[in-house]
């Protein structure tokens, strides 16, 4: 057997990643139930081994099940834990010869290149009733841009974890005028970006104003990483 060996398997409730070297294993565990499709992990990742799920090569109107991420080339991955330790739905695992690694314990975290993300866990629900924990520790403005909605999408309001969009009401009359979507709750925003990576069209883009951390990092990892995690608006950039 030739070393290392890599191993992919994926299932509707979990991917797994895994190297196996001559003396030890790494594994990387995405819970898929947990994951929004927030894109989180895609952005921060400094290999570029994560891809933004199978919205990317697509124009329709997606739902979360469609903006789960995938780790497309495990070739790629260095199992860093950069992606688990900026997933806000804790939906990532990092394992080091099948035992999980704490937190606290993974090298970039224990070793001071990246910081202590400021938060406290809060729990939010969809339109759907479904709760979630999240960590928070970015806050962001939503700006909607309503000529360039596709009408009777809803993409945003489905996939967003915090009920913070809604689809507008249509007026009573013909010729009122109301927009497409609306931020019903901006306080209840938790700055994901599950909505940005779901609009097909660009008319809804999430800016992340503020990251809450503190402690020491390596100036040459930490605020390129701030740059990824900042950079949401995926019909810019092209699809990836």
């Amino acid at each position: 057997m030739s070393f290392p060996k890599i191993t992919r398997e994926i299932t509707p409730e979990v991917e797994h990643v895994k190297v196996q070297f001559l003396t030890e294993s790494l594994e990387l565990i995405l819970n898929r139930e947990k994951c929004v499709g927030c894109g989180t992990c895609s952005r921060v990742c400094p290999k570029e081994a994560i891809s933004r799920g199978p919205v990317g090569a697509s124009r329709r109107f997606p739902e979360t099940q469609e903006m789960i991420p995938e780790v497309y080339d495990p070739k790629k991955c260095v199992f860093c834990g950069t992606c688990v330790i900026m997933c806000p739905f804790s939906a990532l695992t990092l394992k080091k010869d099948d035992e999980v690694y704490n937190l606290e314990d993974i090298p970039l975290v224990a070793q001071k290149v990246v910081p202590t993300l400021e938060f406290k866990p809060k729990k939010i629900k969809n339109v759907k009733g479904l709760e979630r924990i999240v960590k928070q520790y970015s806050t962001a403005e939503v700006k909607i841009i309503d000529e360039q909605c596709a009408k009777g999408c809803g993409s945003c309001a489905e996939v967003c974890p915090s009920g913070t969009i809604a689809i507008a009401k249509r007026p009573e009359h013909g010729w009122e005028m109301s927009k497409n979507v609306e931020v019903v709750d901006p306080d209840a925003c938790v700055a994901c970006g599950a909505c940005d990576n779901a609009c097909p069209t660009g008319a809804l883009q999430l800016k992340i104003k503020d990251v809450k951390y503190s402690g020491e990092f390596s100036e040459l990892f930490w605020p390129p990483l701030i740059e990824r995690l900042k950079n949401l608006r995926w019909s810019q950039e092209g699809d990836k």
